[in-house]
């Protein structure tokens, strides 16, 4: 069992040195030797637990998406109003880059520069993001809440546009609002009064 326990943490341990590299530097850009002197491993062990570059990489994009992907499923099961859901995405989209703040850039790197994983993985978690935020603003076109002139799938990329400029130009826009007095959390809520504004039924 403590075995069980160690292997998992040296795997982490590879996993935490390896995201921050390949975010910023994207795949290729990323060797084996440097990941194996960032874990503070021998390059021996990522084969071990990992297979190889690629497999590491890859899980660590399933990894990164899956975190995505279970904060929007949670919001349906908690049936609200679509504009509350909306609100709800907005915050757990908002915590999920507190906490994992390489997430954005990973993905984007991926999106930007598609490797092997981007139609398997990347993609695939994308889509099922937006098309759970397309269902939620169409069920709030259906209701009345929000104009029925707005193309649901564009309104669902600006949302998380929105909340992703922030975090992507990370530092320079808190620099910017801690200037103002401001912190993220009455940025998210002033760009997603806007953004209603905007979209609901007047």
């Amino acid at each position: 069992m403590k075995e069980k326990i160690n292997e998992n943490a040296v795997a982490q341990q590879i996993m935490d040195a390896a995201i921050p590299l390949f975010a910023v530097k994207g795949y290729t850009g990323v060797s084996i030797r440097e990941l194996s002197k960032e874990a503070g491993v021998n390059s021996a062990l990522i084969s071990y637990y990992f297979g190889g570059k690629s497999e590491l990489y890859s899980n660590i994009l399933k990894t990164q998406l899956e975190l995505l992907v279970t904060a929007v499923s949670g919001i349906q099961k908690e049936k609200l109003l679509p504009i509350e859901e909306i609100y709800l995405f907005s915050e757990k989209l908002c915590s999920l880059h507190k906490k994992y703040p390489y997430l954005i850039r990973i993905v984007l790197g991926e999106i930007i520069n598609p490797t092997f994983c981007y139609d398997s993985i990347v993609k695939v978690g994308i889509e099922n993001i937006n098309h759970l935020l397309k269902d939620c603003i169409q069920r709030g076109i259906n209701s009345g809440d929000i104009r029925n002139d707005i193309d649901p799938a564009a309104t669902a990329i600006s949302l998380v546009g929105i909340i992703n400029f922030y975090f992507l130009t990370f530092p320079l826009s808190q620099e910017l609002f801690i200037e103002n007095g401001k912190k993220i959390d009455h940025y998210i809520k002033e760009s997603i009064e806007q953004y209603l504004h905007g979209i609901l039924m007047h």
